[in-house]
């Protein structure tokens, strides 16, 4: 018991875990914009002729890198699978998920593999992109100590839910209201798993 609470006196707390995304989520919407060619080539002038001076133009192979890789990418199956994990890969959308969360990898360096409980409590798992949560990364088992995302935005893109996760529990804040929503769970880390594309020692977090 002391130790566990010396564990939980050592987190960051979901005001550190907020800030945080704060200053990552502008650098993951530029990688998108890279991705979906929204993002406009600055002409410095050099060389392009006057009567083109307002011609605007994109990256177009920064998608077509990513997507290549996406697609060389397959998730079959689960080998040796003790825990059913191919039964609950198969309940939560796999002509998608896996897709989507490789894609979202690729571009913002990590993605988070929400998991959570239907009204049967069946596990359920939705990806959240790196622009939409964060967290503090065990790196010797690759999965967080700690984790922070927003489940929930309105039409100006402001949280309406956001999730803190610790071992053994999730907490639910619903703009509004003051009060948590804590739902307790067994497993020995967040239920909120990092999709690292390319981590190191310096770059836990991976690399887009």
């Amino acid at each position: 018991t002391r130790q566990k609470e010396n564990d939980m006196t050592e987190l960051n707390g979901i005001e550190y875990l907020r800030r945080k995304l704060d200053m990552k989520k502008s650098r993951v919407q530029l990688r998108y914009k890279y991705y979906e060619m929204k993002n406009s080539f600055v002409d410095m002038g050099i060389s392009t002729p006057p009567n083109l001076k307002n011609w605007k133009s994109v990256l177009g192979w920064c998608g077509k890198a990513v997507d290549s890789l996406s697609d060389r990418l397959i998730f079959r199956e689960f080998m040796d699978d003790n825990f059913d994990l191919n039964e609950i890969f198969q309940m939560n959308n796999p002509d998608t998920l896996f897709d989507s969360a490789v894609l979202s990898a690729l571009v913002s360096s990590c993605c988070f593999i929400y998991i959570s409980a239907d009204k049967d409590g069946f596990p359920r798992l939705q990806v959240i992109d790196g622009g939409s949560a964060t967290g503090i990364i065990d790196p010797i088992t690759g999965l967080l100590t700690e984790g922070y995302a927003v489940l929930e935005v309105d039409k100006d893109k402001k949280p309406t839910l956001e999730a803190y996760f610790v071992p053994g529990r999730t907490d639910y804040y619903r703009a509004g209201k003051k009060e948590a929503e804590s739902i307790l769970n067994s497993a020995p880390y967040p239920l909120l798993v990092p999709i690292i594309y390319r981590p190191d020692a310096v770059r836990p977090f991976g690399h887009s």
